[in-house]
C-alpha cells in the first residue's frame, strides 16, 4: 500500500471525547480527562499515565488513578450524584452480534488490524477503521472486493509486519513520526526491513477514532 500509484494504498486515524474547558489567561483550553484501566495498559503497551495533544489543540490527558466519588455527605443538599467516567472499550461485542472497533492511538489500531486479518474480517476492518480517504482511493480498484483480495493473497506477509510492529513500537524499532497535522506514521528502523514485505503503515486521527491509511 504505497501512494496512489502503488496496489496497497489504503487511507485512516482519532477519537472525539467528551472535554472540558480550562481558562489560561485569555486563551481557553480544551483538556480531556480519561481513565486508562490496567487491562488497556497491558494490550497497547502505553503508559498508564500519558497526555498528548489532539490535531485541534485539545490536551487528553490519561490517568491510572480511577475517578473517586464525592462524599455523599459532602454533596450540596440536592445535587446529583457524579457520573463515573466511562471505561472504553476497544472491541466490544454488542448483545445482537455485532462488534464495535475503537482506537485512539497507533498501537490500538495495529492491534485491531492483526486481530481481523488473523479471523479474516475483513469487511469489519473496511467498514470501521479504514479511513475515508482510503475507500475513495480504492473505489477505483474494486473497493471492499479489492481490499479483500489485498489481505487474502499478502495474508502471512501482513501477519509478520503486524506482529512486528506490535512488539517494536514499543521499545523504539518502529520510528512514529507525524506527517501533518492529522496524519502519521510507524516504520520499521533499518535493522527489520529487509526482513518484511511490508515495513510502514500510515494512520489518520479522525473525529471518530484513529483509522488505517495505508501498509505498505
Amino acid at each position: 500500500m504505497g501512494r496512489r500509484s502503488s496496489p496497497s494504498r489504503f487511507r485512516g486515524i482519532a477519537v472525539a471525547l467528551a472535554a472540558g474547558a480550562v481558562i489560561c489567561g485569555c486563551a481557553q483550553e480544551k483538556i480531556e480527562y480519561r481513565y486508562r484501566p490496567q487491562f488497556e495498559v497491558d494490550a497497547t503497551g502505553r503508559a498508564a499515565d500519558e497526555t498528548f495533544v489532539k490535531p485541534d489543540g485539545t490536551r487528553v490527558i490519561y490517568t491510572s488513578k480511577r475517578p473517586e466519588r464525592k462524599d455523599a455527605a459532602a454533596k450540596t443538599p440536592g445535587s446529583a450524584p457524579e457520573a463515573e467516567t466511562p471505561q472504553i472499550e476497544l472491541r466490544e461485542r454488542k448483545a445482537n452480534g455485532d462488534v464495535v472497533l475503537r482506537a485512539m492511538f497507533p498501537e490500538q489500531v495495529v492491534a485491531h488490524v492483526s486481530e481481523c486479518v488473523r479471523n479474516e474480517e475483513y469487511e469489519l476492518l473496511w467498514n470501521q477503521l479504514l479511513s475515508e480517504e482510503a475507500k475513495r482511493d480504492l473505489a477505483d480498484r474494486g473497493g471492499l472486493e479489492y481490499f479483500k483480495t489485498f489481505f487474502t493473497v499478502n495474508r502471512k506477509e501482513v501477519m509478520a509486519t503486524l506482529n512486528c510492529m506490535q512488539i517494536n513500537l514499543r521499545n523504539g524499532h518502529a520510528i512514529v513520526r507525524n506527517r501533518d497535522a492529522t496524519h502519521l506514521s510507524a516504520e520499521l528502523d533499518s535493522t527489520l526491513r529487509g526482513s518484511y514485505k511490508f515495513t510502514a503503515m500510515e494512520f489518520e486521527s479522525t473525529p471518530s477514532g484513529m483509522k488505517l491509511v495505508s501498509i505498505r
